[in-house]
């Protein structure tokens, strides 16, 4: 049996979350043992492991967190080495960036001989200051030495990694989440349980509420629509801030993020994406899986889940973005053709088991060699 440790820097509710469990749930049993060491959740980001079971053990540090604090990444470093070297596991894979650099030394350290990293999107923009950016982007130069293979979320995320000499193309590999078939609810039952109008054009927001995000890109769109509603699934530290600005806006509505989607896409007509940076957006593959069109910006591998004008629109400005759900909203059967080829293609494209395989021929095949 091949033990895996993953380390993450925390389970919030969000992709490489979503993608942990179903990996680890979905591998063979009988053949895999797995170990999650993750950071402690933050509240206002959600826990998804409250509300999902995932067949492993699951270790908590506190210390291991998203903010960035000399002391609480050695303590972190010795906590992890301290369990890898008890655990003795085949491969230790670690997810997000912070865990990426604590978990790959801690594996060093502990003389695990597999370490697999997962790029779920990348730091290169966006997310940090020019200083704690180029200071990540300097790390995972020198942790790619350390690093047997690279799983890299998209196609256009390991081009830039590539590009920026982050990841070798030799020992790198693309992959895309699994994405489960979703069967809408009733729409009309469910906007009325959820107090929204029943008798307009529905237009959602369905992720965190960060920066990087941009839920003010999303209430700019309402206020350029007010014959549409907005709702906004979702939480993060712009949350208080998301509420205050949603309440100059009576067509806006805003709910805590939930895990039925069942119930969230049948909230909504047509889903949009205002981020400034991605890698592949599980959101957007879980709108085409219940076959809800999309509007999203044209950003990281967007473009390799949705085709512009077949099953979704893509746009390169707030102008355009704007522009193309104005167009969506006032077209029905545009909708409805968008909705229902991007249920067929998500289907094709990002299977579950191809997902899975993926894992499972690489772990076999490293641990081999």
């Amino acid at each position: 049996m091949i033990h895996v440790v993953h380390v993450i820097t925390r389970t919030n509710i969000g992709g490489p979350s979503v993608m942990l469990v179903d990996l680890i749930n979905g591998l063979d049993a009988s053949r895999f043992r797995h170990t999650i060491i993750r950071g402690a959740a933050v509240a206002a980001e959600g826990d998804y492991l409250l509300n999902h079971s995932v067949a492993g053990e699951v270790i908590t540090l506190p210390d291991l967190r998203r903010s960035i604090g000399v002391f609480a990444e050695l303590r972190s470093l010795v906590r992890i080495t301290t369990l890898l070297r008890e655990l003795r596991p085949d491969i230790v894979h670690t997810h997000m960036a912070k865990a990426g650099i604590v978990g790959r030394l801690a594996a060093l350290l502990s003389r695990t001989p597999v370490r697999v990293h997962t790029f779920h999107g990348h730091l290169l923009h966006g997310y940090f200051s020019t200083l704690v950016g180029g200071f990540f982007v300097w790390m995972e130069r020198l942790f790619k030495h350390v690093t047997t293979h690279a799983l890299v979320v998209g196609s256009a995320t390991r081009n830039d990694l590539i590009a920026a000499r982050v990841v070798p193309e030799s020992t790198s590999t693309v992959v895309l989440p699994g994405a489960k078939p979703i069967v809408r609810r009733e729409p009309t039952a469910t906007r009325e349980r959820l107090g929204l109008p029943t008798n307009v054009v529905t237009v959602g927001f369905v992720g965190r509420f960060t920066d990087i995000k941009r839920p003010d890109r999303f209430l700019s769109l309402a206020s350029q629509l007010p014959d549409v509603h907005f709702v906004m699934f979702g939480n993060g530290p712009l949350h208080g801030e998301v509420q205050q600005h949603a309440r100059n806006h009576p067509n806006v509505s805003v709910f805590d993020f939930s895990t039925d989607l069942a119930e969230v896409l049948a909230a909504i007509d047509v889903l949009v994406l205002t981020s400034d940076n991605e890698g592949v957006p599980l959101s957007l593959m879980e709108a085409g899986s219940a076959g809800v069109p999309v509007v999203s910006m044209r950003v990281g591998g967007v473009a390799e889940i949705v085709e512009d004008g077949v099953t979704g629109l893509l746009a390169n400005t707030d102008t355009e973005l704007g522009d193309a759900v104005t167009r969506l909203v006032r077209n029905e059967p545009l909708r409805t053709a968008l909705g229902q080829t991007a249920r067929r293609m998500i289907h094709e494209r990002c299977s579950l088991d191809n997902y899975l395989s993926t894992h499972e021929e690489l772990y076999t095949r490293l641990v081999a060699r």
